[in-house]
């Protein structure tokens, strides 16, 4: 149901491993300022030592392998066989020790629990409903001891009125470029904040052009509904929120941020 790399249309594209690869490539920025958010925040907020993480969604590993080298146990879930197999591939190659499951982010159980939990790029916008949040939510509690922390981000639209926003850009890696155009906020719903979101890619490498692109829904949510949610649920406390990934500023003194990231502890 909700996994943070949804189905996608293709032409010219050949082997399981190119799509996560072409996504790894054209993502790959940001990711280890990211990491460093993530390790200040469990030094600040996390009443426990934190060396268990499991990564939610964790797409193409981008933050989960990055956390495995920095010396934390990590575990991660995502729906997409593609993008597991993509990991085990990379981390094999790395000689890291990554637990790996194919799981529903919103139906999911752990063995062990965790000492903190993570969820990144906006993947919580696949629940498209207070209550599939809610049931995420309570398989993070169960799946994270007391004290531990819950971090996540979500994305803001800067303006509801006109909302459809576009970003285009170009990366590369060795022989192969990847242009990537980005469209979010399409054919907005305004009762239930659900919308849709597209992503396509071009490819350039030795010659040849491939092409990927995929439509999928994803729900908005504004950063008061998330107080709200968070109280039906009972079992987080909101200890910080800030946008974009920096300590510097408080989510409430910025007037238009990119990203929410919420730091939530487990009572």
């Amino acid at each position: 149901m909700n996994d943070s790399r949804p189905d996608f249309c293709h032409s010219n594209v050949q082997g399981s491993y190119d799509y996560p690869r072409y996504y790894e490539i054209a993502f790959n920025s940001n990711r280890r300022l990211e990491c460093d958010f993530l390790e200040e925040a469990f030094r600040r907020h996390s009443r426990r030592r934190v060396s268990r993480i499991v990564d939610l969604a964790c797409g193409t590993g981008q933050h989960l392998i990055r956390l495995a080298q920095r010396g934390y146990r990590m575990t991660g879930i995502d729906l997409s066989p593609e993008n597991l197999a993509y990991i085990k591939a990379r981390t094999s190659t790395l000689g890291l020790s990554i637990h790996l499951r194919r799981a529903d982010i919103a139906a999911f159980r752990l063995a062990e629990p965790q000492d903190a939990a993570i969820c990144m790029t906006d993947s919580q916008g696949h629940l498209l409903t207070n209550e599939a949040i809610l049931s995420h939510l309570k398989c993070v509690a169960k799946s994270v001891r007391p004290g531990g922390l819950y971090i996540f981000d979500r994305m803001l639209p800067d303006d509801w009125v006109d909302p459809t926003q576009e970003y285009r850009w170009t990366r590369r890696q060795g022989a192969t470029i990847v242009t990537t155009t980005f469209r979010t906020l399409l054919d907005v719903d305004p009762v239930s904040q659900v919308c849709w979101e597209e992503l396509a890619f071009t490819v350039h490498r030795n010659g040849i052009v491939r092409r990927t692109r995929q439509r999928y829904q994803t729900r908005v949510v504004f950063p008061q509904e998330l107080k709200a949610i968070l109280q039906l649920c009972g079992v987080f406390d909101l200890v910080a929120w800030h946008p974009n990934f920096t300590f510097q500023r408080r989510l409430e003194d910025s007037k238009h941020p990119m990203m929410l990231v919420a730091i939530l502890r487990r009572r």
